[in-house]
């Protein structure tokens, strides 16, 4: 059972990277079962090679970047989907309670709103540890251009014309192969 608390929350955009973060978090269910998962990830982690620490100029560069393309407020509803998801857990050994965890749900997302800045700082250091100063200026001088902001303005028309489009070819696609192997099938002596 889940609180209805962030459905005005889930309409806003969400860049094509968030998204899959945060469905992958959403799948994997939670906290204790995201620790679980990890741990392989951070025992790559421990023994791959330090990446260098990025300098202040790549940081700025790269916080600049993810304003930029837009991924800094893809993040806007993270903290208020956890808050919510982590209410509605406790909803189903305590359903009376539903009203008084929507509003603890509602005050706590106002309270860390200020923590979605850790948020964009980690992906700040991803970005800032992968690209060079250059390439990030390049990367953000993209961005800036009237391409750059056609494409973060179009990105999610993009995406959802693109998956409606792949899920079209899919579905024809699925047809042929079953008359397909109905004929190698039947090649073999059976008809299914």
């Amino acid at each position: 059972m889940q609180l209805d608390i962030a459905a005005p929350r889930a309409a806003r955009r969400v860049a094509p990277f968030t998204a899959a973060v945060m469905g992958l978090a959403l799948f994997v269910g939670g906290a204790p079962a995201l620790a679980q998962d990890t741990a392989p990830f951070q025992l790559a982690q421990a023994t791959a090679p330090k990446a260098p620490e990025p300098t202040a100029e790549q940081m700025k560069l790269a916080n600049e970047l993810l304003v930029a393309n837009g991924e800094a407020s893809s993040f806007d509803a993270v903290i208020p989907n956890v808050v919510d998801q982590t209410a509605a857990s406790f909803v189903q050994s305590n359903p009376d309670l539903i009203r008084d965890l929507r509003e603890v749900a509602k005050q706590l997302s106002t309270q860390y709103e200020s923590r979605r800045t850790e948020i964009v700082q980690i992906l700040a250091r991803i970005y800032a540890t992968e690209f060079t100063t250059q390439e990030l200026r390049d990367l953000l001088a993209f961005y800036r251009s009237e391409a750059g902001k056609k494409l973060v303005a179009k990105r999610e028309d993009l995406l959802k014309a693109g998956f409606s489009s792949i899920q079209a070819w899919s579905a024809g696609f699925a047809r042929e192969m079953e008359v397909r192997v109905r004929e190698e099938m039947k090649k073999r002596g059976f008809t299914i």
